[in-house]
């Protein structure tokens, strides 16, 4: 067995690589030279994920001032260890834009508690139901209804608006601020669904999204609610009182409420 062969023995196994490490490339004249992976990775062009992924960033309200700011994922972990809380991770689509929650109900649940008129956007047309983004009046006009102002936060539209994001200041986005998405919103998601993930995964704490069925706030009729997969893009209605689906609040990016 050659020493060169020996040697290789004395190696550990890589578990992460910093773009200060490098590696030993042979240049034309034949002689070992180190190279630095930030080196290569600007030689070769390379494009890492960070770099494509516009349009998606972390929220925050500072601590110093409650001042609402957003961060690139990329550069999250350094004010995640000084201390900042993330509000959400805000998506920006066109002229659309929506915040969506880093946490969401840790079980499923129903819609509602009884087959009723939530008064917010209604159709039962597919395509029509795709254009509702009144995620916001949708879930305050139910949550003011007859039929289901007495419904606490262990059904979808309730849960969304008692969920808070708070910092140590108790400063930030409170109960009252977040609501149960429209279906509109909910294909938000589901077009941004990997950016949005790859930000919460810079996120201590947070929950990816599922490839599962999501609530949204977009009635169908009295008893039916529309229903999102976040994986095929399948559409659904369903009973709201017969099926419990995964529920996700969002928000806008706003200046910090106090309580």
């Amino acid at each position: 067995m050659s020493e060169q062969t020996r040697k290789f023995k004395d190696f550990t196994s890589v578990t992460s690589v910093q773009s200060s490490d490098y590696i030993v490339l042979m240049n034309s004249s034949g002689k070992a030279e180190k190279v630095s992976l930030a080196t290569l990775k600007s030689a070769l062009g390379v494009v890492t994920y960070d770099t494509v992924i516009d349009g998606v960033f972390i929220a925050t309200h500072r601590t110093a001032d409650n001042y609402p700011v957003l961060y690139r994922p990329v550069d999250w972990p350094a004010q995640q260890s000084a201390g900042q809380v993330a509000t959400g991770v805000l998506v920006c689509d066109g002229d659309k834009q929506l915040l969506i929650a880093p946490t969401e109900s840790a079980s499923k649940l129903y819609w509602g508690s009884v087959s009723g008129e939530g008064g917010g956007f209604k159709t039962g047309d597919y395509l029509t139901a795709k254009t509702d983004y009144a995620g916001k009046t949708n879930t305050a006009k139910i949550l003011a209804s007859n039929s289901y102002k007495n419904d606490g936060d262990t059904y979808a539209p309730g849960f969304c608006n008692a969920y808070s994001r708070m910092n140590a200041n108790n400063q930030g986005l409170p109960a009252g601020s977040w609501w149960l998405p429209s279906l509109g919103e909910m294909w938000l998601m589901l077009a941004n669904f990997n950016k949005i993930n790859y930000a919460l995964g810079k996120i201590t704490g947070a929950t990816l999204l599922q490839r599962d069925s999501y609530w949204s706030s977009t009635e169908s009729s009295a008893g039916i609610a529309w229903v999102l997969l976040l994986n095929d893009g399948f559409q659904g209605n369903l009973s709201k009182t017969s099926y419990q689906r995964r529920v996700r609040p969002v928000s806008a990016f706003q200046k910090a409420l106090t309580l």
